[in-house]
């Protein structure tokens, strides 16, 4: 079945329709404070919130539109966000170190959910749980064991799905059963971005789009930043800039891979279709190598559907007829359905497939969530803002992480293009 374009199709994101980019006031380049914040996403915002709050003049410098890059093209699924099973972490770092890690992304979301209701951030946050279907019948037997090998200090609400049952989660015969995470939730990405930016400016916050930093020159007393509109000092820098970090920053570059994660919007269905898709709303991820996320949107009126489906080209129309060929594998029953929107962000990808967090020749930054960046990107933004001011919440057990660089075969492969063979490599080296 071709894919087919609504009469008003977007090549942009659903979520800029309710929240389009900001336009800034802010047009003078301020030349010294305490700290400047390079990235507008989710981790720049969250680390400024804390720097500006503690009484420190804070300056956000964005290359773009403010929020521009993946914090406002994911596809609004937060949950615990750590990739690898506990077995592997364990096997990777020590039971010591793995049970930390998980810890941590339980903590992460625990913190997104107070941020959102202690700054009454409105955001379309719904605790609706996670499905996360099984492709195949070895694939759920080796979930269920994934969820059994967890130690007993590590407590994960969860529940076993059926094939059988499986409707009551999907209206779909695609998977073998699967898993149900009750805690993760959903949110308007644009939304909270928005909410964040407001928070961080109505603090004292001061915010720049469209000025790029071209070089950070280490001064004795900090750092100059150089940027296209001038200079600005600064005592402290954070790099917050994730899947779209640059040459200038080669160290930081060299330990991540950018990888492109391509989402569609279905035009609005009628109410019984979608009541039939996904009826208790819960957002929607699978097992597969190459898999799918998918959820409704915030009114419920559409279905939102992603993955990592090319790596090589950035336009999201490449990735859009493959998207709509795997949705239509999930759901037959939207096989005549046009899409409305089409678009891309950038996940950055670790060799450890953990995030990172830390200092570099003085330069802070966290960064390389591989696909989970809601919650931790905003968990991290947060502890990389209580790093500057010297406080013991700073502390994550990412701290010690041995931050690799990715070989140069591996994105030889990627360059490539081929994503199986890519996600094999991958795994075949970590």
């Amino acid at each position: 079945m071709p894919l087919n374009y609504s009469e008003n199709y977007k090549d942009a994101p659903y979520w800029w329709d309710a929240a389009p980019r900001p336009c800034l006031t802010q047009t003078d380049l301020v030349r010294s404070v305490d700290v400047a914040v390079i990235g507008s996403g989710y981790t720049g915002l969250n680390a400024a919130l804390q720097t500006v709050r503690a009484g420190r003049t804070t300056f956000v410098l964005e290359r773009d539109s403010v929020g521009d890059g993946c914090s406002s093209r994911n596809g609004g699924q937060a949950g615990t966000s750590i990739k690898l099973p506990f077995t592997k972490l364990e096997k990777k770092f020590g039971r010591k170190t793995a049970i930390s890690i998980i810890q941590e992304g339980i903590s992460a979301l625990a913190y997104i959910k107070k941020l959102i209701e202690e700054e009454s951030i409105d955001c379309d946050w719904h605790e609706s749980g996670r499905f996360v279907g099984a492709h195949s019948n070895r694939a759920l037997e080796h979930l269920i064991k994934q969820y059994k090998a967890m130690p007993q200090e590590i407590q994960i609400e969860h529940h076993v799905v059926s094939r059988a049952e499986q409707h009551q989660e999907i209206g779909s015969d695609f998977y073998h059963g699967g898993c149900v995470i009750p805690a993760h939730g959903s949110l308007h990405p644009g939304k909270y971005h928005r909410e964040l930016l407001n928070r961080v400016v109505d603090s004292g916050g001061l915010v720049l789009d469209q000025c790029a930093v071209s070089k950070v020159e280490r001064m004795s007393t900090g750092f100059r930043l150089h940027t296209d509109r001038g200079t600005v000092d600064a005592r402290d820098v954070v790099l917050a800039t994730n899947g779209y970090t640059e040459n200038q920053f080669r160290w930081h570059k060299q330990r991540i891979l950018p990888i492109g994660s391509f989402q569609i919007a279905t035009e609005p269905l009628p109410a019984d279709i979608v009541s039939g898709l996904i009826p208790k709303a819960r957002v929607i991820s699978d097992t597969r190598q190459i898999g799918n996320y998918f959820r409704l949107a915030p009114d419920r009126k559409r279905v939102l559907f992603g993955g990592r489906v090319t790596f090589t080209e950035a336009n999201s129309k490449s990735g859009s007829e493959v998207l709509y060929q795997q949705m239509i594998k999930v759901f037959p029953q939207l096989a005549d359905t046009k899409v409305s929107h089409t678009w891309v962000g950038y996940v950055a990808y670790t060799t450890d497939i953990c995030p990172h967090i830390g200092v570099h020749h003085n330069l802070y930054y966290a960064m390389g969530y591989c696909g989970s960046g809601i919650t931790l990107s905003s968990y991290l933004g947060m502890k990389i803002g209580q790093k500057i001011l010297g406080t013991n919440e700073g502390k994550t057990a990412f701290d010690d992480l041995n931050f690799r660089p990715w070989p140069t075969i591996m994105r030889s492969k990627l360059v490539l293009g081929s994503a199986t063979r890519f996600i094999r490599a991958v795994e075949d080296f970590i």
